[in-house]
């Protein structure tokens, strides 16, 4: 396997930090609305198979955050960009939670240079009524709050990096307070979501996976197959023992998920 590697890259005049290794068809991933906290073993296990891009989105850890960029259509854009790279050009796209959200918005927009799509833990559609939320609003829990809602056991979140948690160094807190305050400026109003996503969901024409916990207390399972009604021809599948966090709970089993699907 071709070691990992820190590179910038450059896209519309804004300098990204990412992590790229690995062999086989490029996989490009966009994390959740924690970030990431440097490369974990399902990026290892995807690796394997896949040339893994993995950049932290604007606003991100190392990531400038240009201020032209204030919403998740300008990240949406922002990255059909990124995957103008050549070494890109038929990549498949795994977005996870947040960066599922930004990973469909990019997919009703164009689907020219995607081969496969995996939407994992998605947020960013609407499918209650008005007065009943969709999504657990996340950004106000403590860190023993999160603990308790984002993961399928507490224990799993044993150094979890989330504002508030013992043992942080000044870095983290300030790349996890980073983190928090990028996903509020593109998503806090309204929460989380954009009203007028679901009904162009049936532009997505490129095989997609929708990959759930299956005690996600975010955006529960059911909120997953409603984007599975959605998407044309896409498949639904539950990962067992996993909340908010499968490719962190259950790595092994995410990997080998998207890795079935996307091979």
């Amino acid at each position: 396997m071709t070691p990992w590697r820190e590179e910038t890259i450059q896209v519309d005049g804004v300098k990204l930090s990412a992590r790229l290794g690995g062999d086989g068809p490029p996989l490009l991933i966009l994390h959740g609305a924690d970030g990431w906290d440097g490369l974990l073993p399902f990026h290892d296990s995807l690796a394997r198979r896949f040339t893994v891009w993995a950049p932290f989105l604007p606003g991100f850890g190392e990531s400038e955050l240009p201020g032209w960029l204030d919403s998740v259509d300008d990240l949406a854009y922002f990255c059909l960009d990124l995957l103008e790279q050549p070494a890109l050009a038929g990549a498949n796209l795994l977005g996870i939670g947040f960066g599922g959200w930004v990973a469909a918005e990019l997919a009703v927009r164009s689907r020219e240079r995607l081969r496969r799509l995996v939407l994992a833990a998605a947020l960013g559609i609407k499918v209650s009524g008005r007065e009943t939320p969709d999504i657990a609003d996340f950004l106000v829990l403590t860190h023993e709050e999160a603990a308790r809602v984002l993961w399928h056991g507490p224990e799993a979140a044993r150094g979890m990096k989330w504002p508030g948690a013992p043992g942080l160094t000044d870095e983290e807190m300030t790349e996890a307070l980073r983190a928090a305050q990028t996903v509020t400026l593109m998503g806090w109003k309204p929460f989380m979501h954009n009203p007028g996503l679901l009904r162009w969901l049936h532009r997505i024409r490129v095989p997609t996976l929708l990959l759930w916990g299956e005690s996600d207390r975010v955006v529960s399972p059911d909120y997953g197959r409603a984007w599975h009604q959605a998407i044309p021809g896409s498949r639904f599948q539950l990962i067992a023992g996993a909340g908010h966090y499968p490719h962190r709970e259950r790595p092994d089993d995410f990997a080998q998920a998207v890795t079935a699907f996307l091979l």
